[in-house]
């Protein structure tokens, strides 16, 4: 009996491992002027970036995940907005990279354990690059040392993991609007060193996303236009 438990703990966890939800930010224009409204949209599941898991499932369940979305403006100002059935639209007004900020926690006292979700955009507005490496202070986040809105098609971006606020070395994957899967989930992969630091490669333009995951059910994403 005990090794049946045993077996069964096991499954769970690989599963766990394999089929973990994750939670990203995409935009509707990533590169806008100063007054412009910005439209976000809030995914979440295993289809990154594809259209038909723009916005997150309408259920209840799901809408009670993510109450509150922060938005941060290129000055370091916070304002909390409330995401309306998975998305929100917002006006950006000075010059700079705004930051989204999103996170969905679970207790280990609830049921399935403990878990973090957490999800970061960052948008462009005008010819401004103050604040792009802003942190959200998110348990496992993604931080970009350089403006992807620098970036060319074909170069790197390097990127730095922290988790509990330390340099994590681990796997950290990249994927692009449209990327149709074939044997991998994600067309580009790095691992970052000791420091935290990993390289990932641009190899087109159009929306972005990067990816960790740390431990059964931690994970964070980056989403970033490139020109």
């Amino acid at each position: 009996m005990r090794k049946n438990v045993l077996v069964l703990s096991c499954v769970f966890l690989i599963t766990g491992m394999i089929f973990g939800h994750s939670l990203w930010i995409t935009m509707e224009k990533y590169q806008l002027k100063p007054g412009e409204n910005a439209t976000y949209f809030i995914g979440y599941g295993h289809k990154y970036l594809a259209e038909e898991s723009k916005v997150i499932n309408q259920e209840e369940r799901y809408q009670k995940m993510f109450k509150r979305i922060v938005l941060v403006d290129p000055e370091g100002v916070q304002s909390v907005m409330v995401p309306e059935k998975g998305t929100g639209r917002f006006p950006v007004k000075e010059e700079g990279i705004y930051v989204l900020c999103l996170k969905s926690e679970r207790k280990a006292s609830e049921p399935y354990g403990p878990s973090g979700k957490y999800a970061k955009a960052l948008i462009q507005v005008g010819k401004g690059e103050k604040g792009f490496s802003y942190v959200c202070g998110f348990r496992i986040e993604l931080i970009p040392l350089k403006n992807p809105y620098d970036i060319k098609p074909g170069e790197y971006l390097p990127v730095k993991v922290l988790f509990e606020g330390k340099p994590l070395s681990t796997f950290v994957y990249g994927t692009y609007s449209g990327y149709k899967p074939v044997e991998d989930a994600f067309p580009a992969m790095a691992r970052s060193n000791k420091e935290g630091i990993a390289r990932i490669r641009i190899t087109g333009s159009g929306e972005w996303m990067i990816f960790v995951s740390h431990r059964v059910d931690y994970s964070a994403t980056l989403t970033f236009g490139v020109k």
